[in-house]
């Protein structure tokens, strides 16, 4: 692995790392983000915040939100799952942006729209249309561990819902499974009745994509089949881990 750049702002080591064709971040000896451009799906955790979009019409996806864009991976995998659709990406960390442009092609090889500034203000603000899908990725470290930065509790939840279609998806990014198995009920109350769990084998993470209507694994499927992806690429993203959410 070879070091590329380094920055230190405000007690935070930031490294960018390059492991072959792949991009990493790491901040503060956390792994936060990692690209490929010739392997978009590469079988890591960001896999399963990008492609459970597939669980709904990519045709009419018009609005995606990720809320902390980190290096930035999950923006430039969703680009390519619907290149049509409008991309926004919230971040609190001026550096983490400055990467996202620098080092992973954001804003440069794509379209998205990057903010500056505190994703959970931001979204309690947000009066514009709603989003088909959000992604809550907001994750910071202590002691050299990532923890999130907003807990799932019933007045988020209710954020996240009222910024969303009806139709669209909710995904958030969990430490393990107990936290996301704790916020299930509380996103059952606020009208999320559909709910599956991703995972991906060596991460401890737990993905939870909620919705309030069915989601169907053999849509989710086919649009992947739709894709045509390269062979390995596919192959990781059936690989990972979905499973039913009892909320």
């Amino acid at each position: 692995m070879t070091t590329l750049w380094e920055h230190e702002r405000d007690g935070t080591r930031y490294s960018v790392r390059s492991a072959g064709a792949s991009i990493r971040l790491y901040s503060n000896g956390v792994f936060h983000s990692q690209w490929n451009p010739d392997r978009p799906f590469a079988g890591g955790v960001w896999d399963c915040l990008g492609l459970p979009l597939l669980y709904r019409s990519i045709a009419t996806t018009r609005r995606v939100l990720l809320l902390g864009v980190g290096g930035g991976a999950v923006i430039r995998q969703l680009e390519r799952l619907a290149p049509a659709a409008a991309v926004t990406g919230v971040e609190l960390d001026p550096v983490h942006l400055e990467v996202a442009r620098r080092w992973f092609g954001v804003g440069e090889e794509s379209a998205a729209t990057l903010v500056e500034g505190d994703a959970i203000a931001w979204l309690r603000g947000y009066r514009g249309e709603p989003f088909d899908l959000i992604v809550d990725d907001l994750f910071g470290h202590a002691n050299g561990e990532p923890e999130r930065a907003r807990a799932l509790t019933s007045d988020w939840i209710a954020t996240l819902r009222d910024a969303s279609e009806v139709g669209g998806l909710v995904v958030v990014n969990c430490v393990d499974g107990r936290e996301l198995k704790a916020a299930a009920p509380a996103f059952a109350d606020e009208g999320f009745g559909h709910a599956h769990r991703w995972s991906q084998p060596g991460y401890e993470n737990a993905i939870g994509v909620f919705a309030r209507e069915p989601l169907v694994p053999r849509e989710w499927s086919r649009r992947l089949e739709g894709l045509a992806l390269d062979a390995p690429d596919e192959r990781r993203a059936r690989a990972i881990v979905r499973r039913p959410l009892r909320t």
